[in-house]
C-alpha cells in the first residue's frame, strides 16, 4: 500500500513539473519570462521600432523640453504672422521670390518625386492646443512640401483630427508633452483642424484651418 502511495506521489510531482516547464516556455513564447529561457534574453537587445519617436515618429518628440516648445512656438508665431491673422512658414521665401523651401528646393505636384521628396528636409511647424483653440489657428502651408509638426497641449488634453480629404490624421496631445508628425498635403485647399477629446464646455468650438496653396 505504501508503494502504491509513493508511486502516485511521484506521478503528480512529475506532472506538475512538466506542467511549470510548459507554462514557462509560453511565457517565454510570448517574450514575458522574468528570467532567460533556452538561451534567449527576450526584447532586452530588439532594436527600437523605426519611426516611433523623434523626427520621424508618430509619438513624442525625444528632447523638446515644454519650455523650448513655448519658446519654438512663440518665435514661429511672431516671425511668420500675416495681417490676416494667419501664419505662414514661407512668407520670406515668396517676398524674395524664393522657393517653397527657402532655398531647399520644391518638389512640383503631379510629377514622380518621391526620391527627390526624400531628400527634401521638412518645415518645422508649430501647432499649440489650449481650451478651446490651436495657435496658430490659420497656417498657410504649400502642397507638395514636407511639414514636422510639432505640437503640444498647453492645459488638458486635447485631439487634434487634420482632415485630409476622405480621410484624417488624429493626434492625441497630452499636456506638456511634445508630440511630432511628418505631414506632407498633395493637393491644395482648406484643411479642418479640431478637437477629437472633450475638454469643456466650449469643445465643439475648437478648431482650426490648414490652407494649402
Amino acid at each position: 500500500m505504501s508503494e502504491r502511495h509513493f508511486t502516485t506521489r511521484r506521478g503528480f510531482i512529475a506532472a506538475l513539473g512538466f506542467g511549470a516547464v510548459s507554462l514557462y516556455g509560453a511565457w517565454a513564447a510570448y517574450g514575458a519570462a522574468p528570467l532567460p529561457f533556452g538561451g534567449h534574453t527576450g526584447h532586452k537587445d530588439a532594436a527600437p521600432e523605426a519611426g516611433a519617436h523623434g523626427h520621424g515618429g508618430h509619438g513624442a518628440a525625444e528632447g523638446m523640453a515644454p519650455e523650448e516648445f513655448r519658446f519654438g512656438h512663440d518665435v514661429f508665431v511672431r516671425k511668420y504672422a500675416q495681417k490676416d491673422g494667419s501664419v505662414n512658414p514661407h512668407a520670406d521665401a515668396d517676398a524674395h521670390g524664393g522657393d517653397a523651401h527657402g532655398g531647399h528646393g520644391h518638389a512640383d505636384i503631379g510629377h514622380d518625386h518621391g526620391a527627390e521628396m526624400a531628400s527634401v528636409e521638412p518645415v518645422d511647424v508649430y501647432l499649440m492646443a489650449q481650451k478651446f483653440a490651436y495657435s496658430p489657428d490659420v497656417l498657410r502651408l504649400k502642397a507638395g512640401v514636407p511639414y514636422q509638426f510639432r505640437m503640444m497641449a498647453d492645459d488638458i488634453t486635447h485631439g487634434a483630427s487634420i482632415q485630409l480629404g476622405a480621410a484624417s490624421r488624429i493626434i492625441r496631445l497630452r499636456p506638456n508633452v511634445v508630440t511630432e508628425q511628418t505631414i506632407t498635403f498633395t493637393k491644395p485647399g482648406e484643411y479642418l483642424v479640431y478637437c477629437t477629446v472633450y475638454c469643456g464646455q466650449a469643445h465643439d468650438a475648437m478648431h482650426g484651418r490648414i490652407i494649402v496653396g
